[in-house]
Formats: structure tokens, sequence, C-alpha cells
């Protein structure tokens, strides 16, 4: 919510900011102001001018962004972010309803897995990724490809990039990318629309076809 707030150059509801706070570990003369605080139920209350005075600021700007589609991918985006603590959760709860299963799909690859050439990326902040565990089952295939064929050349390559489980999903469309890094330079676009890891997931997959003549 603080987010899309953001997004929208808003700055956040009362009831919002008050849940915040009540998060925080906050001390606890601060917490009986709060609960003595002049909002409905108690709570911090923006003064309106306030919010007015920010709005007039941001607007000009905010309008901007919005006619070169900026806000409304960012809107789109931090919708995409907001499932991923719950498949986080699933996951971690032993959700099982893949089909094929996870257990299918391993035999399968370590029996026919043929690839010559395999770029395995994973990601620092990736509480469910598996890069490890699918780059041990393809060097097992690789093993039992070459008991059958010893002069086939299989290569398995893994690295780890900066990023999360969502970062391949994050690039914006590139006729949007391309307007918002002539609006605000290259460096602050990609700040922006948090598409910079997703921008050297694409340069790490593009040396490594180059690498492969692909």
């Amino acid at each position: 919510q603080v987010a899309r707030s953001a997004n929208r150059g808003e700055l956040p509801s009362d009831a919002v900011v008050n849940d915040i706070l009540r998060k925080l570990v906050v001390p606890p003369a601060l917490m009986s102001l709060l609960d003595r605080g002049s909002g409905d139920n108690g709570g911090v209350v923006i003064p309106q001018e306030l919010r007015n005075a920010v709005a007039s600021l941001t607007s000009p700007p905010q309008q901007v962004l919005k006619d070169v589609g900026v806000v409304p991918f960012m809107d789109e985006l931090i919708g995409s972010l907001e499932q991923i603590p719950r498949l986080v959760e699933e996951v971690a709860d032993g959700a099982n309803d893949f089909i094929p299963t996870p257990a299918s799909v391993k035999n399968a690859a370590r029996r026919a897995y043929r690839a010559r050439r395999t770029l395995i990326l994973g990601y620092e902040d990736d509480p469910i990724d598996e890069s490890n565990e699918v780059e041990t089952l393809l060097v097992e295939a690789r093993s039992v490809t070459r008991m059958k064929r010893p002069m086939i050349q299989i290569d398995v390559e893994r690295k780890e990039l900066k990023g999360n489980h969502a970062t391949p999903l994050l690039a914006p469309p590139l006729e949007l990318a391309g307007r918002a890094e002539d609006l605000l330079g290259q460096d602050e676009a990609k700040e922006r629309l948090l598409y910079e890891q997703a921008d050297a997931t694409v340069e790490e997959l593009t040396k490594w076809l180059e690498a492969g003549n692909l």
C-alpha cells in the first residue's frame, strides 16, 4: 500500500501509517501518544495541508511519468511482487500440486536430458531457488550420457546473479523502457522501473549465446 501510494505521488493513508507504526518496535511513551492521537481510533493524522503540498509538488513529474506509461507499469509490477510472499509460504508449507510432479521431472531429466550446453541462472535473494539442485541433476545426466557416448562434450554452467525470484519478470516492455530512458536517463530509468537486475540477466544470457555462436 505504501508503494502504491508512492507510485501515485501521494502520502499513504493515516490507517496505513498507524498500522506500520504499531508493527514497529515503538517505545511505550510513543505508543501511548499514538493511542491518544486525534484519529477516529487514536493514532497519527497527517494534516490535509501537508497532503495537498506533497500532491502539488509531485503532480507535474507524476503526470509526465504517467504519460510515458511508467505509473501503470509500476502498478502492475507492485501487484506481481505482492504475490511472492504467498508463493514462498506455499512452497515452505510443502505445496505439491505441480503437474508433472517434481520427482517425475527429475527422473526424466536424469535419464533423457541431452542438451550440449546449459546455463543455469540463480539469484542471491531467492528463498525458493533450486538452481543448485538443478545443476546436480544435470551433472548426473551428463555422466549417464558420457557412459553411453563418451565422445560427446556436454557443458553445464551455473551462475548466481543479484536479484530475487521475480527478477526475470521485472523488465518493462522495450518501448516503455526506451521512453523512460529518454526522459529520465538510463541509470535512473533502471532504478525507477526496477529492471537493472533483469537487464543484467539479459546481458548474461547474451554472452552465453554468443560464446556458443548461437
